[in-house]
């Protein structure tokens, strides 16, 4: 197994497995640390493996986790900055720019269809 798939399953596993995209300070640095690489060293290893950055990588979880909730009757009770907030956004700014530019429409129109 080459350095890059190590590094691979070293990022998924921390990053995915271990959940760490729903930790709104979670940064690239403390990763590339995580790994005991620079940060510059871990951009070029995304960008190389995964074809993004890390905030794209993050952002593609959490919308993926957000759209699951957003249609799940479960979290029907929840507001939709609420379901943001529990995937690891911020602010309700960075959640509806993220999942616009991720789906192509706003948090509460994907969820009424």
């Amino acid at each position: 197994m080459d350095k890059q798939n190590i590094y691979k399953e070293s990022i998924d596993a921390i990053l995915i497995k271990g959940k760490s995209y729903l930790d709104p300070d979670f940064s690239a640095q403390q990763l590339a640390d995580s790994l005991g690489i620079s940060a510059f060293a871990l951009s070029r290893l995304l960008k190389a493996t995964y074809g993004m950055s890390y905030t794209g990588i993050v952002h593609s979880h959490r919308i993926q986790d957000a759209m699951r909730h957003l249609q799940d009757k479960r979290f029907a009770p929840y507001s939709v900055d609420d379901i943001g907030m529990m995937v690891g956004f911020k602010n309700r700014q960075s959640f509806f720019s993220a999942f616009k530019k991720a789906t192509g429409t706003t948090p509460e129109k994907y969820r009424l269809m």
